[in-house]
C-alpha cells in the first residue's frame, strides 16, 4: 500500500513504567497516539491509519521489536486514524485484535462505513448552508481524504475491507497481558463503541478520544451522542485516575484537571449556544462561526466543527427545547422555545 511522505520515522517515547508512545502521521486530524505496553508480553493499545502501518513498523524496530512480536491490540474506538491499520493489520501481524461487542458487525465493510461517515458530512454541510454553491463547493473538500484513503485500500490485495475483531469486549472484561491485566470501561459519547482501556490496579487509563486538549468531536449525525459524552467525562472524573493517555496530544501533567477543564469549556460552549438561540433563529454555520471564528470554514476540520456545534443541536432538540424551522431541506434553523 502507498504511505504518505514524511521527513523521518516517528519513534517511540519512554513513558515510564513500562509504556511506551509514538506519534503516528494521519490526514485528519492531529498525529495519533498509538501506545505500546510492555509486560513481558508486548501489546499495542489503537495501530493508527491504515497507509502509515508503515511507519509503525519503522517505529517498532527502533526499539527492538516488530508487527510479529505484538501478541495483542486492543481498540478504543472504530474512528478510521484508530482502527483502519486493522484492515491489513494480518498480513503483518498474529496478534489477536479485541474491541467493543458488536462494533465490527456494526460497521462491517469499512469502505462502506466511511461512505457512512461522508454522508453524514456532506448533511452537516447542506443543513447549515442556504447557497448551494457553497454547500457542493465545501462538501467536495470534505471528500478529498476519504476518496483518497478508498482509492487505496480498493487496490491493495492485503487490505480485508470487512473490520473483524478476534476477541469482543464489553465492560468489566479483564484481559491478561504478561504480568499485568488490562481492564475496560465503556465510555460512549464521542462514539458509539467507545473503550477506555485501564491497567488494573495502577490508575493509568487510556482513553482515546474521551479527553483531548480541546473537545472531542461529537458526531451525533452518526455514532456519538453530547449527552452521554458529558456522562462519560462525569464518569471518569470520580475515578482514581493517577495518569491518563490520550489518543491525541501529550499526557496531561493532572488528570483530573485536564477532565475538570474539559467539562468546563463544554459548559461554556452550551452555554453560549443557548443564548445565541434565544436571541431568534440561526442556522448552524453562523452558530459554528460565532463560536469558533471566520477563518473555520475554510479549513479541512470545517465539517468537524460543525459535527460539534450540531451536537448541542441535537441534544436541545431531544429535550425539546428548540424550534427547527425548515428553510430549503435539508437547510434549516433554529431557536430557543424552552425554560
Amino acid at each position: 500500500m502507498r504511505v504518505h511522505s514524511y521527513d523521518s520515522v516517528p519513534q517511540f517515547d519512554d513513558l515510564g513504567e513500562g509504556i511506551f508512545r509514538v506519534k503516528i502521521p494521519q490526514p485528519f486530524y492531529e498525529d495519533n497516539n498509538v501506545y505500546l505496553i510492555d509486560a513481558g508480553e508486548p501489546v499495542l493499545i489503537d495501530s493508527g491509519y491504515v497507509q502509515n502501518l508503515g511507519l509503525l513498523q519503522q517505529a517498532l524496530k527502533k526499539i527492538g521489536y516488530s508487527l510479529h512480536d505484538i501478541k495483542k491490540i486492543f481498540y478504543t474506538h472504530d474512528h478510521i486514524d484508530h482502527i483502519s491499520a486493522a484492515l491489513v493489520m494480518r498480513s503483518y501481524s498474529h496478534a489477536r485484535l479485541y474491541g467493543m461487542v458488536d462494533m465490527a458487525a456494526h460497521v462491517g465493510d469499512y469502505r462502506d462505513h466511511m461512505r457512512r461517515f461522508q454522508r453524514a458530512n456532506n448533511r452537516l454541510i447542506y443543513k447549515s448552508q442556504s447557497d448551494q454553491e457553497q454547500r457542493k463547493a465545501l462538501a467536495r473538500k470534505s471528500e478529498d481524504s476519504f476518496i483518497r484513503f478508498l482509492d487505496a485500500v480498493e487496490v491493495d490485495h492485503k487490505v480485508d475491507p470487512v473490520l473483524r475483531m478476534d476477541v469482543e469486549l464489553q465492560e468489566g472484561d479483564v484481559i491478561p497481558i504478561g504480568d499485568r491485566e488490562l481492564g475496560f470501561l465503556y465510555t460512549p459519547g464521542h462514539n458509539q463503541w467507545h473503550l477506555t482501556p485501564y491497567l488494573v490496579g495502577e490508575g493509568i487509563y487510556f482513553t482515546g478520544d474521551l479527553v483531548l486538549q480541546n473537545v472531542s468531536a461529537v458526531y451525533a449525525e452518526l455514532d456519538g451522542n453530547l449527552s452521554y459524552y458529558q456522562d462519560s467525562l462525569d464518569r471518569l472524573l470520580q475515578l482514581p485516575i493517577r495518569r491518563l493517555m490520550p489518543a491525541h496530544f501529550d499526557e496531561p501533567e493532572s488528570p483530573q484537571r485536564a477532565i475538570k477543564l474539559l467539562i468546563r469549556t463544554i459548559g461554556i460552549l452550551e452555554r453560549g449556544v443557548k443564548n445565541r438561540l434565544k436571541e431568534g433563529f440561526i442556522d448552524l454555520r453562523d452558530l459554528t462561526i460565532q463560536a469558533m471564528g471566520e477563518k473555520i470554514e475554510g479549513r479541512g476540520h470545517y465539517a468537524t466543527a460543525l459535527a460539534v456545534m450540531h451536537s448541542f443541536i441535537d441534544k436541545f432538540n431531544r429535550q425539546g427545547s428548540i424550534e427547527v424551522r425548515e428553510i430549503d431541506p435539508p437547510y434549516e434553523q433554529y431557536r430557543w422555545i424552552g425554560s
